[in-house]
């Protein structure tokens, strides 16, 4: 099984590195692969491994790829993004502001790996993730079950529970609202995508375009998550949201992943990287 993630050195060392270790402290190197799609900011087009990723360089179970390097029509798609959009979106929301180019990057990295890896299974995790056990070898076939694509809906939550750690970084229920627009959003940290099946490659490249066209300028909220969303609504293919089993009433903090079948390989540190991010004032 091939999975996929992105991080460029600030995340890789919040969380990309446990995901990395993770990835083979559980064993999952000797059966399955991780493609890393990598952001070295301060030599972002280098034909090279950065210093900080140079100790995994020779593990034959990881790839890694200069995202910024990845072309899209005969260009480099990422700073073709950064240049047109940022400056396009108006700060409305922590969902709407011109910080929504950085969620451009993993949607781009679905849409190379699914040029990379043609016709094959895979899945999209985020940098914040960590692997706590082996993913069996059956396991994606099973949950993809004949559909396109599995994933992580929200839309049917009424009710949400809110989450936060306290002062022993202990994850905590902190209060429970009815659900707006800002919570049903799809959570994207895991995708498992068939390509052997039609329709999945369109909805990658459309789920690009959404982006490359400026179309994403018309969504309220400028997310992955959203525009995944959008195309989802759009194309009419088959669909397993692992969240359905889940009912009305949302996991503690949303976490998903951990609630879903998903979570007796794979858990979910949400709420980590933005405020470490935000604290070293790498948030813009």
């Amino acid at each position: 099984m091939k999975f996929i993630t992105t991080f460029n050195e600030d995340i890789y060392h919040i969380c990309g590195k446990q995901l990395l270790e993770s990835f083979e402290s559980t064993g999952n190197h000797n059966k399955h692969e991780l493609y890393v799609f990598f952001e070295d900011n301060n030599n972002p087009h280098t034909e090279y491994y950065p210093n900080w990723l140079l100790e995994w360089a020779d593990k034959p179970y990881f790839t890694f790829i200069n995202l910024m390097n990845c072309q899209y029509k005969g260009a480099n798609i990422v700073d073709c993004i950064d240049i047109f959009l940022k400056p396009r979106i108006r700060h409305t929301d922590e969902y709407a502001s011109p910080r929504s180019v950085k969620w451009f990057r993993p949607v781009a990295s679905m849409y190379f790996a699914s040029q990379y890896l043609n016709e094959e299974v895979f899945c999209s995790i985020d940098a914040d993730c960590k692997f706590i056990n082996q993913v069996l070898d059956d396991y994606i076939y099973q949950i993809l079950n004949g559909s396109n694509l599995a994933f992580l809906g929200r839309e049917n939550f009424k009710i949400m529970r809110h989450g936060g750690y306290d002062s022993n970084n202990v994850y905590v229920h902190t209060n429970t609202v009815e659900a707006t627009d800002k919570d049903t959003h799809t959570e994207t940290g895991f995708i498992a995508f068939d390509t052997t099946k039609p329709g999945t490659m369109e909805f990658i490249k459309r789920n690009l375009e959404y982006w490359t066209t400026h179309k994403v300028l018309d969504l309220k909220y400028q997310t992955d998550c959203h525009t995944f969303d959008a195309v989802r609504h759009e194309l009419d293919l088959v669909y397993n949201n692992l969240c359905e089993p889940m009912g009305e009433l949302s996991p503690i903090g949303s976490r998903v992943i951990e609630a879903s079948s998903v979570g007796q390989f794979l858990i979910h540190n949400k709420g980590t990287i933005g405020p470490i991010l935000y604290n070293k004032k790498l948030l813009i």
